[in-house]
């Protein structure tokens, strides 16, 4: 018996020297450990990546929910028809239609009458012109102090802050495709995301970033993008799973029910938004765009963008493993026998396709089991340059060795 269990740890030994024996796989690993970081802070997507979190994000859907908000957490205020025309010239021949802002400042009145029992007010509407009405809608905004959040917009060239000058953060996402898939932390004005400005406002957190990675105290350190789940969709509040209500109709049944506040709205998420016209397409399907921020704080309120260091390392050997398939000298025929009667072993070339199905796979595993969203199929591309500059290198003409003994000289 003593013997069984020395020859076991010898083979384990045997296996962790052979792991660290070739150096070169190492360095190869590290520097696709360091692309999937640098790949992560990037905007971009790839085909693969949208295709494999769709369908991630359709079984999550039909898992039971691990961290859906009860119904009474969160009510959503739709503003799409509480609208008024507003005069742009002086005689009232050119018009905007905005957002009522005398019932938005009715409201905050409200909530800022209960501001102990608010939980968090988030108003995506953009205040970018002036109104008779903005003074009261200032005033009743500054009354629920770091418990609200307005946003701003990012127009490509610059960041526009709101006309109002109340408590705000940007809203605007650079997206690739015309997809939100990754969504960052940080603008790129030095500016602050409206989901990690709630997320900061509400959990007193702390982070230093990089070109690399973000670090956030006492928790770990997360890519410099995270890419989400949809726990809330536009379908749950058109099914009564979540409330939702008209802004113009809650002011009303407010000055006829002033028990309102207790029914609807006592320690809620409050989310202010568009639901009808501001609509965006995501890896899973078009949401209203209050709901896709709304998303990116729950996503870090339950830590998913936190990296755990066991997950790190797994990464670190599963991108080694397939460095080693790809580029080691071993055979490259990886043969798996499944132990079922009238079946032969089955064999796998290891070639770009398999490679791209092994990514497939812990992308699949990393979401699901894991709880990290990971975008990795830059590999792919990385892999097939490297197939492309072997072939080219390989189809070189090489000039043969000139052999002194044949040289003749002509006179």
């Amino acid at each position: 018996m003593i013997d069984y269990f020395q020859k076991i740890w010898i083979q384990k030994i045997r296996a962790i020297a052979v792991f660290f024996a070739d150096i070169k796989l190492h360095i190869y690993a590290v520097l696709l450990f360091v692309s999937t970081f640098l790949w992560m802070a990037l905007p971009y997507n790839a085909g693969p990546d949208f295709a494999m979190h769709k369908w991630v994000g359709a079984i999550r859907m039909e898992l039971p929910g691990r961290h859906k908000l009860a119904k009474e957490d969160i009510i959503f205020i739709d503003v799409s028809k509480s609208r008024y025309l507003l005069p742009i010239d002086a005689d009232s021949t050119v018009n905007e239609v905005i957002t009522n802002r005398k019932y938005l400042a009715d409201l905050f009145t409200l909530l800022s009458a209960n501001y102990d029992e608010v939980r968090y007010v988030f108003c995506d509407v953009f205040f970018n012109m002036p109104t008779p009405d903005d003074s009261l809608l200032i005033q009743s905004a500054a009354g629920l102090k770091d418990k609200f959040l307005s946003i701003d917009a990012d127009d490509g060239n610059s960041l526009n802050k709101n006309l109002l000058g109340v408590r705000s953060a940007t809203a605007t996402l650079n997206f690739h495709r015309h997809i939100f898939y990754k969504i960052p932390y940080f603008g790129q004005y030095g500016d602050t995301l409206a989901p990690f400005k709630m997320y900061s406002d509400l959990e007193k957190v702390q982070v230093r970033k990089n070109f690399l990675f973000t670090w956030f105290s006492d928790k770990g350190i997360s890519f410099n993008n995270q890419i989400i789940d949809l726990q809330l969709r536009s379908w749950d509040f058109n099914n009564e799973v979540y409330d939702k209500v008209g802004l113009g109709e809650l002011v009303s049944t407010w000055q006829l029910n002033p028990i309102l506040f207790d029914l609807s709205l006592k320690n809620r998420y409050i989310l202010i938004g568009d639901f009808e016209t501001d609509i965006h397409r995501t890896f899973l399907t078009m949401q209203p765009g209050t709901l896709i921020l709304f998303n990116a704080y729950l996503h870090l309120l339950h830590n998913r963008q936190i990296l755990p260091v066991w997950y790190l390392i797994i990464l670190y050997i599963f991108l080694y493993w397939i460095t080693w398939l790809r580029l080691g000298k071993k055979s490259h025929h990886l043969k798996i026998t499944f132990k079922i009667k009238y079946f032969e072993p089955f064999v796998f070339p290891i070639n770009i396709f398999s490679i791209s199905l092994l990514l497939l796979i812990f992308s699949y595993v990393s979401s699901l089991l894991f709880n990290v969203n990971i975008s990795i199929f830059h590999l792919i591309t990385i892999f097939s340059c490297i197939d492309v500059v072997k072939f080219v290198w390989n189809k070189r003409i090489k000039s043969k060795p000139t052999d002194d003994k044949t040289v003749r000289l002509v006179n």
